[in-house]
């Protein structure tokens, strides 16, 4: 846990109670606020910050507590012993945290609203263990059984939705719960639920006063640190709009991109540095290359604890290793895209929805589009390739055309790969998704991304990456009191058949030059399908050798050489997505089950 936090680190005993924790010192980084923290007979360990902390620390004092430090994780401390799970109500931050009385033998494990910070936890009847990884649980655990429902929703998906983990026995604690365990019982208390939310009156011009309003509140509240603050900027419409805010709180705050000077297609760092240039700030950008690639790639992957198969997570954490030379907090711009509407695939589900001819033309014609090249390293391959997808998700049901655009991997692929030895279909494991699915009814659709695609997946991967380099990453978009607005607006408002994030657009399309959000969303991922030919080839002929695969028994052989053929033949499609997570899981499997690290 070194790398999560290299400022210091304590152990903490109570009673039937062990408390181990690395911090990483944002505010108030004396001594005094290290951790795990005792109150007499209460102790915490806790991962996060807490952005309103001054003013709960005020309510408090005026309650007859005090305080002996200037920092937020005291005031978690207090204000879980005076309110118990309420307090969290009140609490405007990210966090994971464990919480123990020694007098009742209790303990309160909580993680924040939208998935920000990660919790595992294994409980048995004996005992709890629980942490920030799946790394800190398994050594206490006497089997390692590989959870075949996760193996299958993490090779079609690439990551594995909470509340499972890829091991038998281990979860993931739900965001917006804290779950109480005591000699008596275990039970999980919801403090937070999206779908709970009213709706909103206000017309286009007043909400989109108001959305701007918010994020600027949320993106001051972020700037709060004792260390140095730094942004993310892409030139895409999210982190420009945070890195225009910050640079509002700071001048020449400094901002950080990646290019990719081997491949132009993926390479968007000219418009962040224009962006940059237009703003008036400090602009850093590291160029990634195939030798960067090699050279950095053991490290990268040795820093996943569970199987995690986005591929962009190696180009945040390159980026967040370079970020980390300058400052030790950035601010993001993740959780746009699931609040107002950003992904094409909103779009498309969207148009799904029309009843007219063109629709029907494309669900008779799916057939012949199967036999149509694609790539997504192509600009018209990848359009053929959205346009078989599409045909295809046509010819689903409302529910399942979601879970279909929302995977890379079909799973009908999947289970010709595990030869049928998963349990359930995916629409049945994440039916707590899909279940509030309406088509009449958009923003469902959205709330459906922040249990599935934003916590698992964006969060999971920034999470990890950035802390891999000891590097705190905030996300101003998820300050709830924004979301909680932002949710009880008409869909309309952000999202049409033209155009995603329409209300967060023209909030701030005065303060840049024309234009500037007009271009095409191109996404931020890696190009796989390059790699594949070079410094991943060895990796991957090593690793699929057929001694290794049948002697592991999870995969069919065949059908893994298949799939490399077709990485490498004119139509890959998004097999590169499926190899690239069989390779991580195989990395993955060799360092934490068998014990051997075969890329070595």
């Amino acid at each position: 846990m070194a790398k999560r936090g290299p400022d210091a680190q304590g152990v903490v005993t109570q009673s039937r109670c062990w408390f181990a924790h690395r911090r990483l010192s944002i505010i108030d980084t004396s001594n005094l606020s290290n951790q795990p923290m005792v109150r007499g007979d209460y102790s915490i360990t806790f991962n996060g910050e807490i952005y309103n902390f001054r003013e709960l620390r005020e309510d408090l004092k005026r309650k007859g507590r005090t305080f002996q430090t200037e920092g937020d994780t005291e005031v978690l401390l207090i204000g879980l012993i005076e309110e118990g799970v309420d307090f969290l109500k009140k609490v405007n931050g990210f966090f994971a945290f464990g919480f123990y009385q020694a007098s009742t033998n209790q303990l309160i494990l909580g993680r924040d609203r939208f998935g920000i910070k990660p919790l595992c936890y294994c409980l048995t009847e004996q005992e709890v263990v629980f942490g920030s990884s799946l790394g800190t649980i398994t050594p206490f655990l006497d089997r390692r059984n590989i959870d075949l429902d996760s193996l299958s929703l993490y090779l079609s998906f690439s990551y594995i939705p909470f509340p499972k983990t890829i091991l038998e026995g281990v979860n993931k604690l739900e965001p917006g719960i804290a779950m109480i365990i005591n000699k008596e019982e275990s039970k999980k208390v919801e403090y937070y639920k999206i779908n709970n939310l009213p709706r909103s009156s206000d017309s286009f011009k007043t909400a989109k006063k108001k959305v701007a309003e918010l994020l600027s509140t949320s993106v001051e509240r972020r700037m709060v640190a004792d260390v140095p603050v730094g942004t993310f900027l892409s030139g895409g419409v999210d982190s420009s709009i945070i890195t225009l805010l910050a640079s509002q709180q700071k001048s020449n705050i400094p901002a950080f991109s990646i290019g990719f000077p081997d491949q132009p297609y993926f390479d968007e760092s000219e418009k962040a540095r224009k962006t940059a240039k237009y703003l008036g700030i400090e602009h850093h950008t590291i160029n990634v290359t195939e030798n960067d690639l090699e050279q950095h790639l053991e490290e990268i992957l040795d820093s996943l604890d569970e199987p995690f198969a986005d591929s962009s997570g190696i180009l945040v954490n390159l980026l967040s290793r370079f970020a980390r030379t300058k400052v030790k907090v950035v601010l993001s711009g993740d959780g746009a895209d699931e609040l107002f509407g950003g992904y094409n695939k909103h779009r498309a589900l969207l148009r799904s929805l029309d009843t007219g001819i063109s629709n029907d033309i494309l669900k008779l014609g799916s057939g012949l589009f199967q036999n149509l090249p694609s790539s997504r390293n192509h600009q018209l391959f990848n359009q053929l390739r959205k346009v078989k997808r599409y045909s295809n998700g046509l010819k689903l049901s409302f529910k399942e055309r979601y879970l279909e655009w929302a995977r890379f991997t079909r799973q009908e692929e999947v289970s010709k790969l595990l030869n049928c030895r998963f349990n359930s279909p995916h629409s049945t494991q994440l039916g707590f998704v899909i279940e509030d699915l309406k088509e009449n009814e958009f923003n469902s659709v959205l709330a459906a991304d922040f249990s599935l695609v934003l916590p698992n997946d964006m969060l999971t991967k920034v999470d990890i990456m950035s802390m891999h380099n000891s590097l705190e990453t905030r996300v101003p978009f998820l300050d709830h009191e924004l979301v909680d607005y932002v949710f009880s607006l008409p869909a309309s408002y952000k999202l049409s058949l033209k155009s995603g994030k329409s209300i967060l657009k023209a909030a701030f399309s005065e303060k840049f030059p024309s234009g500037f959000f007009d271009s095409s969303k191109k996404g931020f991922e890696a190009p796989l399908t390059v790699w594949f030919k070079g410094p991943l080839k060895t990796k991957i002929d090593k690793l699929f050798s057929k001694e290794i695969i049948e002697e592991q028994n999870l995969f069919n052989y065949g059908r893994i050489q298949s799939l490399i053929k077709k990485v490498n033949s004119h139509s890959p499609g998004d097999t590169p997505h499926t190899v690239w997570a069989l390779l991580l899981f195989q990395h993955w499997y060799y360092r934490f089950i068998s014990g051997e690290n075969q890329l070595n």
